[in-house]
Parts: structure tokens; C-alpha cells; sequence
């Protein structure tokens, strides 16, 4: 019973957030029906995923600040998902468009050129570590007698988090998609190729969690 009063509520939160954020209600619409399930069970999943085993889990119905900009929420790291997928959409109409080039092959990018503090906090904090962190997820318990699995998910939870941080701060500072300038492309290139990697962690984390990336939000 409190696990559906839970459901209906952070559903009629986000339906609520995103009213706010394209100011109009869209929960009647049925393309965005999935969309609002999809956040509905990313937000519910982070509430409770984030917390480490040993720990005590309390889920607040009374906390109404849920909105993409919250960092504190799944539906933050969702909306993240769905800016990396517009920027990668945004390039793809560019090129066919003819204003850049095909991607070129990774073997021939330049990553000196990304200077950017941003760039290599997503790289070491992140992209580098997840590999790692991977392996770390599922620890089998050899004190006890059995088979005992130990599963870490607040640890992906976080990096999950910490990634969508790093990225929402470096987006809305650096405009990745520059003029279509030959001499600007090089950058470009390993700036995107960067950001394809930090895609894949996303990607990759939220499928263990169960959760689908969402293209928009």
C-alpha cells in the first residue's frame, strides 16, 4: 500500500515539474505517457537504490521538490540522459544539413585540444573509474556460510549522480556544437567523442538499475 501511495505521488510530482518546465500539462498527453512512467520509477528507484544495505530507508511523500534541476533525484540524472541525446541529435541534423563533417575516426581526434578543467573532471571522475567501480557493484560475502551477494547500488547511484553534476556544469558553459568553421571542428570531434563516452557510463548505470535512458523530458 505505501509502495503504490509512493508511486502516485512522485507521478503526479513529475507530471507537476514538468507542467512548470514547458508550462503546460502534458500529463493528459499520450506521447509523454511513458516519459512520466519512466521518471515516475527513476525517481522512486533513486530514493531507494542510494541507500547503502546496512542502512535505514525512509521515503518522505511530503518532499515536493522534485524537478530537473534537482541533483538529489533520479529524474536529474534522466534529464541529463536527455540533454547529451538532444546535443548528439543536434549534431546528426547539423551534418545532414551539410554545416559539419561525418565523424571522423577516433584514431584521428586531437584530445590535446580539450583544455577544459570540465572536460577532464568528467574524464578522471567518471568515465576513467567506471570500469572499476563495475566490479566492485556485486561482492560475494565469503564470512558467512551460503552463497551471500552483496549489491552496492548506492555506489552506482552515486557516480550516476556526481556524473550528471559534472556534465550539467560543463554544458551550460561550454557551447560544444561551435560555428561550422573548419578550424573549430578538431575540438569539436574530441569533445563530442568525449561526451559519447560519458553517454555510455550513463547509459550503462542505468541499466543496472533497471531504468531505460529517456531521449527527452
Amino acid at each position: 500500500m505505501t509502495r503504490l501511495l509512493s508511486a502516485k505521488y512522485r507521478h503526479a510530482q513529475v507530471c507537476e515539474a514538468s507542467a512548470m518546465k514547458h508550462s503546460r500539462d502534458l500529463a493528459q498527453d499520450p506521447a509523454w505517457t511513458e516519459t512520466f512512467r519512466v521518471l515516475s520509477v527513476a525517481t522512486i528507484k533513486f530514493e531507494m537504490l542510494s541507500t547503502a544495505p546496512q542502512s535505514q530507508l525512509l521515503l518522505t511523500l511530503a518532499d515536493s521538490s522534485i524537478s530537473t534541476k534537482g541533483t538529489k533525484s533520479g529524474i536529474f540524472v534522466m534529464y541529463n540522459c536527455a540533454r547529451l541525446a538532444t546535443l548528439f541529435e543536434g549534431y546528426k541534423h547539423n551534418m545532414e544539413q551539410g554545416l559539419y563533417p561525418t565523424f571522423p575516426p577516433v584514431s584521428s581526434l586531437d584530445f590535446s585540444l580539450l583544455h577544459d578543467e570540465g572536460e577532464w573532471l568528467l574524464l578522471f571522475n567518471s568515465v576513467l573509474p567506471f570500469p572499476g567501480l563495475l566490479s566492485q557493484t556485486a561482492a560475494l560475502d565469503h564470512t558467512a556460510p551460503g552463497l551471500h551477494i552483496t549489491a552496492r547500488t548506492e555506489t552506482v547511484c552515486k557516480l550516476l549522480v556526481q556524473l550528471s553534476m559534472d556534465f550539467s556544469s560543463y554544458y551550460n558553459r561550454v557551447h560544444i556544437l561551435g560555428e561550422p568553421r573548419p578550424h573549430l571542428f578538431g575540438q569539436m570531434f574530441a569533445r563530442l567523442q568525449l561526451l559519447r563516452a560519458v553517454c555510455e557510463v550513463l547509459h550503462t548505470g542505468l541499466a543496472m538499475l533497471g531504468l531505460p535512458p529517456l531521449s527527452h523530458i
